[in-house]
């Protein structure tokens, strides 16, 4: 066992009375049974397939372990001007949560839709509808850290719209870093049948350095149940970003859901999506533009296990200085599962030649009447497109700029909602004008 496998095992045993549930029979259980599981498995390393791009082992040694403080006292927000991931959707009506250092900080939303619950996790494990969330176990390799968090999750959010209920106004969860160490956050949604949410994160230091946050997402649809999700991870340069999407889709049911990468140092995103009822639609895609030493890291499983669903991924990434994309997809189609549709593609941009992408899209089909695909693309910038751009009056600055927006371009417009596809747009135009400030 690693040191940082060992002190996470430590802080279970020193913290365990004091976790929320800790009165629930099942729920105690429940983590004690992912502790021995995190510790038969320890923390992931190169020699796992599903983690052959990553060593997370080897980067936590180097990390603050240690549970992340309680804040007091007020909380700055980063500058807008240097930090402008702060700043996004904030132009957009909705519903806010604040976390700091994985604690929850705000007060939650009083007036909320009828048939719409928003608690915090201590409150939300005691409801019917969150153990089978919690219950969920995720057989693969890349899922094996999930019980990490599990054994530790110390606070989050639970959120369950009732049958044919639309949240009003989307929800914003922003969390915020302001003291070095480990946060472990677990938010449960699980929407009944016909109802639909859309649920925005932000991810952003706050004057933390070098920290760790572990966050599992649990989702459960229903027949027919709508959710939108979107994310920005912007996180120090310093820091590890480990984040988990479980996702159960019944009958008819749609998930959408969009990351924009571009902190931290080492950062994975890992989505497991189920379908459980026919007719159902996933879409995992994302940006993400890294430099420097940067390593971000995507995993995205697809188990198509019932007929007629169909499920899209698509990923863009710019990488600048001596960076490092991965991307790991694996498309399952299950005997029974006839007339499925899954596709998807990597596409990779290198500004530098130091820069490297990885990429390993698999489709992995047991049924005959099916249509999938996959494939993966790594290159320059086009010199001709430059010298065009170039040959009508726009500086080489400029130009760069210009095709690298119109190469993520294709990942925004998967975001359904226009205002925030917008504020992503902005947002990752602006990277190579900051980015460029860095290094000239």
């Amino acid at each position: 066992m690693t040191d940082a496998a060992r002190n996470f095992v430590e802080t279970y045993e020193r913290e365990r009375d004091a976790l929320p549930g800790a009165g629930l029979a099942w729920l105690a259980a429940r983590r004690a049974d992912a502790l021995r599981a995190f510790a038969d498995a320890g923390l992931p390393h190169r020699r796992l397939e599903d983690w052959r791009y990553t060593d997370l082992a080897r980067a936590l040694d180097k990390a603050t372990l240690s549970p992340a403080s309680q804040p007091s006292g007020v909380v700055e927000l980063p500058d807008a001007a240097e930090r402008p991931s702060i700043a996004v959707f904030h132009g957009i009506d909705r519903h806010v949560a604040i976390f700091v250092n994985g604690r929850l900080q705000s007060d939650l939303v009083a007036e909320l839709p009828h048939g719409v619950t928003l608690v915090q996790l201590a409150e939300a494990l005691g409801e019917p509808w969150a153990r089978p969330l919690v219950e969920t176990k995720v057989a693969t390799q890349a899922g094996n850290v999930i019980a990490l968090n599990t054994a530790l999750m110390r606070d989050g959010l639970g959120l369950h719209v009732a049958r044919g209920v639309k949240l009003d106004k989307p929800l914003h969860l922003i969390f915020l870093a302001n003291d070095d160490g480990a946060s472990h956050m677990r938010v449960l949604v699980r929407l009944e049948e016909g109802a639909e949410a859309t649920i925005f994160e932000t991810h952003v230091d706050a004057g933390a350095r070098s920290y760790f946050v572990d966050l599992v997402t649990d989702v459960s649809l229903a027949r027919g149940a709508m959710l939108d999700h979107v994310k920005i991870q912007d996180e120090s340069a310093e820091a590890i970003h480990l984040a988990s999407l479980t996702a159960e889709l019944g009958a008819a049911a749609k998930l959408s859901s969009f990351s924009l990468t571009l902190g931290a140092k080492l950062s994975r995103n890992q989505s497991f999506i189920t379908f459980k009822g026919e007719g159902g639609e996933a879409h995992v895609n994302g940006a993400t533009a890294l430099a420097g030493s940067q390593h971000g890291d995507h995993f995205c499983y697809v188990d198509h296990a019932v007929p007629h669903c169909s499920s899209s991924t698509l990923f863009k990434t710019v990488l600048d200085g001596a960076s490092t994309g991965v991307f790991q997809g694996n498309v399952m189609v299950r005997p029974d599962a006839q007339k499925t549709d899954g596709r998807q593609m990597s596409n990779a941009l290198l500004l530098s030649r130091d820069a490297s992408m990885n990429a390993k899209p698999e489709l992995e089909i047991y049924a005959d009447d099916v249509q999938c695909a996959h494939g993966s693309t790594i290159g320059e910038l086009n010199r001709d497109a430059i010298f065009f751009l170039r040959a009508r009056g726009i500086d080489e600055h400029t130009a760069r700029q210009l095709l690298i927006s119109a190469f993520l371009d294709e990942a925004f417009e998967t975001v359904s909602s226009g205002a925030a596809r917008d504020d992503l747009r902005a947002l990752a135009a602006g990277w190579f004008e900051r980015h460029q400030e860095k290094t000239s």
